[in-house]
């Protein structure tokens, strides 16, 4: 857990069952009395709908290690694709985007990140 004032540009966080990284971080005002907080701008894992949040300067963020990870497309199915990890040969079932899914075939190099169980297709290589 790390306090939202610790937080850097490129951290990612788990806030509110979503997988976020910080894109800008601000302390904005508010009141009468002047109280400080911290607003972050974040985007969702793939880079896609950026938005911003107040939260106060100690609030505790959940931390998310990610590492990005290199596979191959094994089975494209209607909605997931199934995916092999290049370094320890693990399948998975991940979850990709409707317009990165027309693009995929069987058979491409994929980046992916394993979060908690959840998988997500970042890019086509």
């Amino acid at each position: 857990m790390t306090e939202a004032k610790d937080l850097r540009k490129g951290d990612y966080i788990f806030y509110n069952d979503e997988l976020l990284r910080v894109v800008k971080k601000e302390i904005v005002a508010y009141g009468t009395h002047s109280h400080s907080k911290t607003k972050l701008f974040v985007t969702n894992i793939q880079g896609k709908k950026e938005r911003s949040f107040n939260v106060t300067h100690h609030e505790q963020m959940q931390d998310a290690n990610i590492r990005r990870l290199e596979g191959q497309v094994i089975a494209k199915m209607p909605d997931k694709i199934q995916i092999m990890d290049a370094v320890s040969y693990e399948t998975f079932d991940a979850k990709v985007e409707p317009e990165m899914h027309s693009q995929i075939k069987e058979g491409d190099s994929i980046t992916f990140v394993n979060f908690e169980g959840s998988v997500t297709v970042l890019e086509k290589r």
